[in-house]
């Protein structure tokens, strides 16, 4: 056993190589900023190649033109990139191709307030945006759950410190908030508010496939007014879109997202870090998004039963790891996940128990290693970042996180089978107390 003292030296080491990575991480994004090649970096005559956000920028100043009813158009989606590139660089810009942004319209809506800004501006209210929400949500849910503020603050520095959220920040996703999306469902949702919580489920709809999977617990614990609540918002962001975009562009939507999907390489399919991500490595791209749309409906079928069985009635600990379980499933079958995606998973870290890396003494085995491998999970993660200098990089990246999420999976299903043990352990440790 370490003495204490050479346990606080090992826990403060950590700390600061994690501090480390975080930093690190900024100060790239900072660096390629002032180099002026973070947005864009030009690979042809007329091509550009660029983050996510630039996108996103782009759709916001189609929002604000007359061409809006014509946003999910290609030709109008180039033209405002093109425009996005003369006024950012201040050259004329002529590129030809595009991936054509597929995101909902009431996320393309949104954005519209942050294309009012100059691009760096934008980014960084953005960036900051997202972050500034992502993170006060975190911290309610832990605050919620009893964690020390120290611990609390530890705890979003190996959130930051993880290659998903910096993966998020240098590309400028919006995955942010939805994690603040998903915090204000379950703290609402544990605390009785479930008029919050719908309204977090229905923010959740900026990318559809969360709110589907986490709509299961929903209505299997029959919370009709938390149901009540994210059907209204989910109308009144549909409604508000067709005032924006018009009726047509809506009803279109889902087949373009199809086709998208199906045809466009820029969704980077063998990069997911979802089952599609391997299967498109080694088979027929259009086999493999068949088969994780397949396996994503199977997946979401085996939940509605494993909740209406098990789950709608376990303790409050088991609803906890069902809900993990059940992002999980998201995560690993959704035809569309990538790598920023994965720090939606830190609201479910945030809400089951853990301790710290010495202090888990009493626990049953399976929080014993479901806390150490929180705990190390920004180094995990900064090791499958240092993959990235392999050439294949957007495979090897895929493949390992997608492994690393089946093992996560695997370790929930334990930590709900062991459940009932860490309520005993609690109450024998309570009554020693006493």
């Amino acid at each position: 056993m370490l003495s204490k003292p050479m346990r606080n030296r090992i826990c403060f080491a950590y700390l600061s190589l994690v501090a480390c990575i975080a930093i690190g991480f900024l100060y790239r994004i900072v660096l390629k900023i002032t180099l002026n090649v973070h947005f864009f970096h030009r690979t042809g005559p007329t091509s550009f190649s660029f983050i996510d956000y630039v996108a996103f920028y782009s759709a916001g100043k189609t929002v604000l033109s007359g061409a809006r009813d014509q946003i999910y158009q290609f030709a109008t989606q180039l033209e405002a990139y093109n425009r996005t590139v003369t006024e950012s660089l201040g050259i004329s810009a002529n590129v030809d191709h595009i991936p054509l942004g597929q995101s909902v319209p009431w996320f393309f809506a949104m954005l519209a307030p942050f294309a009012l800004m100059p691009l760096l501006v934008s980014y960084i209210v953005w960036s900051l945006a997202g972050i500034g929400l992502s993170g006060l949500s975190l911290w309610r849910l832990l605050k919620q759950n009893g964690y020390t503020t120290m611990f609390s603050a530890l705890f979003l520095l190996c959130v930051a410190g993880s290659y998903p959220y910096e993966w998020l920040i240098n590309d400028g996703q919006n995955s942010a908030f939805i994690l603040a999306a998903f915090g204000l469902m379950l703290y609402s949702l544990f605390c009785g508010n479930d008029t919050a919580a719908g309204i977090g489920l229905a923010l959740m709809t900026i990318k559809p496939q969360y709110a589907i999977f986490m709509m299961v617990p929903v209505v299997a614990m029959r919370r009709w007014r938390l149901l009540g609540s994210t059907v209204a918002v989910v109308t009144a962001l549909v409604g508000f879109s067709a005032l924006i975009f018009g009726v047509k562009t809506l009803v279109d939507y889902p087949a373009l997202l199809h086709q998208t999907e199906k045809t466009d390489p820029a969704v980077f399919p063998t990069w997911m870090v979802s089952i599609r991500g391997p299967l498109s490595i080694v088979m027929d791209l259009d086999k493999a998004l068949n088969i994780s749309t397949i396996v994503y409906a199977l997946g979401l079928l085996a939940l509605i039963l494993f909740w209406l069985k098990y789950a709608a009635r376990a303790s409050q600990t088991k609803v906890r790891i069902a809900m993990g379980i059940t992002l999980m499933a998201c995560l690993l079958t959704s035809p569309h996940t990538h790598i920023y995606d994965l720090v939606v998973f830190a609201a479910i870290a945030a809400i089951i128990p853990m301790r710290s890396f010495f202090e888990t003494t009493g626990m049953p085995p399976a929080f014993v290693v479901w806390s150490r491998v929180m705990v190390l999970y920004p180094l995990i993660s900064f090791g499958i970042y240092l993959l990235t200098e392999v050439k294949a990089r957007g495979e090897i990246i895929a493949v390992s996180f997608f492994v690393l999420d089946c093992c996560l999976m695997a370790l929930l299903i334990w930590l709900y089978r062991s459940a009932d043990l860490l309520k005993k352990e609690t109450s024998a440790q309570e009554a020693q107390e006493t």
